[in-house]
């Protein structure tokens, strides 16, 4: 899908890696442009023998990782030449850290009028923030999604890091639009996407039910915050985990029976919190083993499921027919990208390859010299 594209990485830990990632997935040619120091998540995360993350190998997959110093003169001459032939760039810069290098806007147009240019940062570009600071569990709470996550006592910060999850699909959804807007006009673009805003844009109804002040969305009280009985988190007597997702009255209904309860039923919709029914159903799941449960309602439907753990996924029948999580060539276990395409399975992903600034300029840029203006090989 993206075999012709070249995408220039300058980012670092999770967000923009993780994007570049699924571009690559879809074909794209991936070069991570890294300082001499390495990305920080190189040492982030267990080590293995060399030192090096197995985070930052699974987040860095399928790329061409190239070591250059941008405060020398010689390694703004390869950065000159790999974005003058690049599709895509994805940095995550606070905000004015690019120019200061000297690619502002006008300089990056005269590099390359056709580039698309993905700024993916906490904050943005604009606005008083801009310029902070932070990581997920900041970008969380600065947009309301702590005060919806964790128990009625205390926020938890959601795990993975939504924020940072999030923030790469959005730009991986609009560098493709950019992608295509740009094979029917030839206009290059610019996109500024913030962490922040996207973990914002998630939470439309919990800022929407601010409209009716009686309906609360709060950690302990919303409906998917812990406030509900039919949609919550149960421990069994083992230590194992349940979870019931039974919005629907139908499988409400199914789970009280089953269970032997069907005077709960009609007390789906008592007023929330629901702490007295919630704690009788918690007494109920605490005298049965995980185990037990999966035999009495793993094929009822009350949207009932275990808590897996992650020990348990390559041998889970669902987890092994999706294909998406495999062993990998080197023995670390890969997610994939998450999609079938044409039916197929998601393709298998390489290691990342340490190359040289030269090995890289010399592929890219004589493949780009095939036309008088290297911008025009689309």
């Amino acid at each position: 899908m993206m075999q012709s594209v070249r995408v220039l990485d300058l980012s670092q830990f999770i967000p923009g890696p993780y994007c570049t990632m699924l571009l690559s997935d879809l074909g794209a040619d991936v070069v991570k442009v890294e300082p001499p120091r390495g990305d920080p998540q190189k040492v982030d995360g267990p080590l293995d023998d060399d030192g090096v993350s197995l985070w930052y190998r699974i987040i860095n997959r399928n790329k061409r990782i190239v070591s250059l110093d941008l405060k020398t003169p010689e390694g703004l001459a390869v950065l000159d030449k790999l974005i003058g032939v690049a599709d895509v760039l994805l940095e995550s810069f606070r905000p004015g850290v690019l120019a200061r290098l000297g690619y502002g806007a006008e300089r990056l147009a005269k590099l390359n009028d056709r580039l698309i240019h993905c700024a993916l940062s906490g904050w943005g570009q604009t606005g008083p923030y801009r310029l902070r600071v932070g990581h997920d569990n900041n970008y969380q709470a600065s947009v309301g999604v702590l005060d919806i996550s964790g128990t009625a006592a205390q926020p938890i910060t959601a795990n993975p890091p939504i924020a940072d999850f999030a923030g790469a699909l959005n730009s991986f959804g609009l560098i493709a639009a950019a992608l295509y807007r740009r094979e029917c006009t030839g206009q290059g673009a610019f996109i500024d996407v913030a962490m922040s805003d996207v973990a914002l844009s998630f939470m439309g109804p919990d800022v929407a039910s601010l409209a009716q002040p009686d309906f609360d969305t709060r950690r302990g009280k919303g409906p998917y915050a812990g406030g509900w009985a039919c949609y919550n988190t149960y421990r069994c007597a083992c230590g194992g985990h349940v979870t019931i997702g039974a919005l629907e009255p139908r499988f409400w209904a199914n789970f009280c029976k089953v269970v032997g309860h069907p005077e709960w039923i009609a007390r789906q919709n008592d007023p929330r919190p629901q702490l007295d029914l919630i704690g009788e159903v918690a007494s109920l799941v605490a005298t049965r083993n995980r185990s037990d449960w999966i035999a009495t309602l793993g094929n009822v439907e009350s949207c009932f499921h275990e808590v897996l753990e992650l020990g348990e996924l390559a041998t889970n029948e669902q987890v092994t027919a999706r294909q998406v999580l495999i062993p990998g060539d080197d023995g670390i276990p890969d997610v994939l990208l998450p999609a079938w395409l044409d039916g197929s399975r998601p393709p298998a992903r390489r290691p990342y390859t340490p190359v040289t600034a030269e090995g890289v300029a010399a592929d890219w840029v004589p493949a780009a010299q095939g036309s008088a203006n290297s911008n025009e090989r689309h």
